[in-house]
């Protein structure tokens, strides 16, 4: 039944300027968000132009399944596979089933290859940057779908307070943030649309006499609509995830057998006349949907009795549970005289529902792996498992009032409306506040359903509209509706808006965010130890996400219950009481890389899991506690040297990799963790690791190098440059050449004349090389040193090396140099000139720029110098 009457032109006018106006918003946000996630971006860099991984747009924190939904859709774009069935990403080299929506999946794929045809960038980073955009797309075209569909149904003003909603209920549009291309957004449609149908269903009401108080469809007609609207937004969200939608269309009828059991002796004379077929029809819908959807997945290659995703018998028992409601209805309605109820027409639904428990019951974890007490423990260390009172701990006290207050006062209004009118209260009221309670109480539960609570928040907040001005004039409902509307829903879609101006303006990025882009600098790291090889990571499990996504890497254990042997191999090799029983079990798994970071690091929550009757001695015993906290280090596992980028030290994180080599002796062992102490900035116990490798193997010339390194940095020049020598003595003969000469390059640039000389001399006498004698010309003729500068031998060096390389411009300056310093000032101009044409012509521009500035102080009669 309408709240208002306009005609079609009207409801047009108003609501396509309304959508367009939202559009822009959505548009202006992105671009915001685009904004922020670039400054983020900049993070970690290094002094690098741009991340090198494979992928590298950060994400916001809680969009993290967002990263998973890419990966997955990159599968299916590149050729891997037509249907999510399967999965590379985690398991380590395993990998494993997957049961995610194939649609969702192809519909980000397609969104990528726009991308990559507009921008011409690799599909990979096409498919990232599409995540930007389209969220929003989705976004203001379902906006439209729902506010249209409730202008039908009640009028232009109410579709206009479902289009502002939408955009400005915080949990809804959550679901539709850029960037978070996960699947959440369309479950919160699906139970959205399951409430909102089953209103425009009047709950399986229809009036018999005109009431827009009591706000039921006029006829069965205008109520079968409201059926499909309602099944069929359920069959999209069992199609999306049965788990989190099953519950949902459960409520739906748990709710409306309250709202009828508390009407049943008034709801006839009220008006309101029960039609049982409206159930039927809605069970049928959703049943044979349901079927379909998994067809569409499933078959033929993909059957089983797997009860975590979608499954035929779920279909059943929503026909069945359907036909109980309308039995059952009907009986609890029907007058006096025909009040008869046969037990055996419940036996057939009641049959079809009880199909789900007992195979559960029979097959239990086989069928149902959430069962698993693994995973069932596991859901206790998971954020969006946890009760709503767990999770505000720590959160600002406005939020806590938003999601506890704001968000539940059409629910607040409902229960006080309740309270006083009790069975006189509409049936519409009665079913959408019993929903509303049952939603909000499962977001209250566990937090992951908050956002479904949200769409059914709506729904009664517009029946509530109706109780309260559906007697009201006309112009009354307008004002009260649109006011509703524009005070519920556009204070925090303004507040949004400012808040992300502010953190753009004040290039301020959230903690939690820019971990992100610190799990693509460890992802980089992870991908320059081992050059074309398949890595195996195992670290925690949201690191690996992150990391796993960046570097496009196999992980092991992440959050996803498709993942539970991953996640038990993982909780397994971190929980091990030795090294020995480590090292096996990483064997077994093909590890290849250990990543320990500090944040949500999850070694305890692993060793309970797997561990669960374990001291706390114990739990300090095992290898993940001993190599993160002890920093304990077995022989086997190469320490890679890494230090967090300068500009994200303030997230104070400890990361330190590993590369898993069993063959590596104890030395290199040592050496491997010298330099990683080194790299992170523990210098002195680096040091004292390198002298104890030195002393223990002296012919080892890597160790005298990083030696030399420490001293050169602490300006010790002349141990520098003795270990510096040793080393180099001791390396590779073809190797020693290049380190000589870049070593000497290094003490020229510090002024050490003598010490930079000395390197190049004994550099040419293990072979002559002209280019080094060319630097050994520069540096003689040029240092500053008088006891250490010879023009004359810098010259003889210099002819020596142009014999070998008469068309080297560098050479022709570094004689050009030593020619100045004899007081051959004509022979300088000559050659340094010749040097510039030849610099010239090869497209040297560095040495012609060069070349031309020494031209012009040979002129003016001088010599150059150091």
């Amino acid at each position: 039944m309408l709240l208002t009457q306009e005609s079609s032109r009207v409801r047009w006018l108003v609501l396509i300027p309304l959508w367009i106006a939202i559009a822009g918003v959505l548009y202006s946000h992105a671009r915001m968000v685009e904004r922020y996630l670039g400054i983020a971006g900049a993070l970690g860099l290094r002094g690098a132009p741009a991340a090198t991984t494979p992928l590298v747009m950060p994400f916001p924190s809680f969009a993290a399944d967002a990263q998973t939904w890419v990966r997955h859709a990159l599968s299916l774009a590149e050729g891997e596979q037509g249907r999510l069935r399967w999965t590379k990403i985690d398991n380590g080299v395993h990998g494993r089933e997957v049961h995610w929506n194939s649609g969702w999946g192809w519909t980000i794929a397609a969104a990528g290859m726009v991308q990559q045809k507009i921008t011409g960038e690799p599909l990979p980073r096409a498919m990232e940057r599409a995540t930007l955009w389209l969220p929003s797309v989705v976004f203001i075209v379902v906006i439209g779908l729902f506010s249209a569909l409730a202008a039908r149904w009640a009028g232009t003003p109410v579709g206009v307070l479902v289009a502002l909603a939408m955009l400005g209920h915080p949990r809804i549009f959550e679901g539709f943030f850029p960037t978070y291309v996960d699947h959440h957004g369309l479950l919160t449609l699906s139970a959205f649309g399951l409430v909102l149908g089953m209103a425009m269903m009047g709950g399986g009401f229809v009036a018999t006499r005109p009431n827009t108080a009591a706000f039921l469809p006029a006829s069965i007609a205008a109520a079968r609509v409201g059926a499909w609207v309602s099944a069929l937004s359920g069959v999209f969200g069992v199609w999306i995830s049965a788990a989190s939608t099953l519950p949902p269309v459960a409520i739906v009828g748990a709710a409306a057998l309250g709202a009828i059991f508390v009407r049943r002796r008034v709801a006839l004379a009220g008006g309101e006349q029960f039609e049982p077929e409206l159930w039927r029809l809605w069970g049928r819908i959703g049943g044979v949907g349901t079927v379909v959807v998994y067809a569409v997945e499933y078959f033929p290659n993909h059957l089983g009795l797997r009860l975590e995703s979608n499954h035929p018998l779920y279909g059943l028992a929503w026909w069945g549970g359907a036909g109980f409601v309308a039995t059952l209805g009907a009986w609890l309605t029907a007058p006096g005289s025909a009040k008869t109820l046969s037990w055996k027409s419940l036996a057939g639904p009641l049959a079809a529902v009880a199909a789900v428990p007992l195979v559960l019951l029979l097959g239990r974890e086989k069928v149902f792996v959430v069962m698993d007490p693994f995973l069932a423990n596991l859901h206790k260390s998971i954020q969006e498992f946890l009760p709503i009172w767990t999770t505000v701990k720590g959160v600002p006290l406005e939020q806590v009032f938003r999601v506890f207050g704001t968000e539940n006062l059409p629910l607040i209004a409902a229960l006080v409306l309740l309270l006083v009118k009790r069975e006189r209260a509409s049936t519409l009221v009665w079913f959408t506040t019993i929903a509303a309670v049952f939603f909000t109480a499962m977001g209250w539960i566990q937090t992951r359903w908050l956002l479904n609570a949200s769409g059914p928040q709506v729904v009664l907040l517009i029946v509530l509209l109706a109780a309260f001005v559906g007697s009201r004039t006309l112009r009354t409902r307008w004002i009260a509706i649109l006011a509703v509307a524009g005070a519920a829903f556009l204070p925090w879609t303004i507040a949004r808006h400012l808040e992300a101006r502010s953190d753009v303006d004040a290039r301020r990025v959230a903690p939690k965010d820019a971990h992100q882009v610190l799990s693509r600098d460890i992802a980089a790291n992870l991908l320059a130890s081992a050059p074309g090889e398949q890595i195996v990571l195992l670290t925690n499990p949201n690191s690996s996400t992150g990391i796993g996504y960046y570097g496009r890497i196999r992980t092991l254990g992440t959050l996803y219950w498709e993942n539970t042997s991953g996640l038990k191999a993982a909780a397994e090799i971190l929980s091990a009481g030795s090294y020995d029983e480590a090292a096996k079990l990483i064997q077994k798994h093909q590890v290849t890389h250990i990543a320990m970071i500090s944040e949500e690091n999850f070694i305890e929550q692993y060793f309970r899991l797997s561990r669960p009757t374990a001291s706390m001695d114990e739990f300090k015993q095992s290898f993940g506690y001993k190599l993160l906290v002890d920093r304990v280090v077995p022989p086997w596992l190469q320490m890679l040297p890494y230090r967090v980028p300068d500009d994200m030290t303030a997230l104070n994180p400890i990361v330190l990799l590993f590369k898993v080599a069993f063959s590596q002796s104890p030395a290199d062992a040592l050496y491997h963790l010298a330099i990683s102490k080194i790299a992170s900035g523990a210098v002195a116990e680096g040091e004292r690791d390198l002298d104890t490798l030195i002393a223990q193997s002296p012919q080892s010339f890597q160790p005298w190098l990083r030696k030399g390194e420490i001293l050169f940095g602490r300006k010790e020049w002349a141990a520098a440059a003795e270990a510096t020598a040793q080393g180099i003595r001791l390396a590779p003969v073809a190797d020693r050449l290049g380190m000589y000469s870049s070593a000497a390059g290094s003490f020229y640039r510090e002024r050490q004349s003598a010490l930079a000389v000395a390197l190049y001399k004994e550099a040419l006498r293990e072979r002559f090389d002209p280019m080094v004698a060319a630097y050994l010309a520069f540096a003689l003729a040029t240092v500053n040193d008088d006891a250490v500068r010879s023009g004359r031998e810098a010259k003889e060096i210099a002819l020596r090396a142009l014999q070998a390389l008469p068309d080297n411009p560098t050479v022709l300056n570094s004689l050009a140099v030593a020619q100045a310093e004899t007081g051959d000032l004509p022979g300088a101009i000559a050659s340094v000139t010749a040097a510039l044409e030849l610099a010239r012509r090869q497209g040297d521009a560095a040495v012609a720029k060069v070349s031309e500035q020494r031209l012009g102080i040979f002129r003016a009669g001088k010599v150059v110098r150091q």
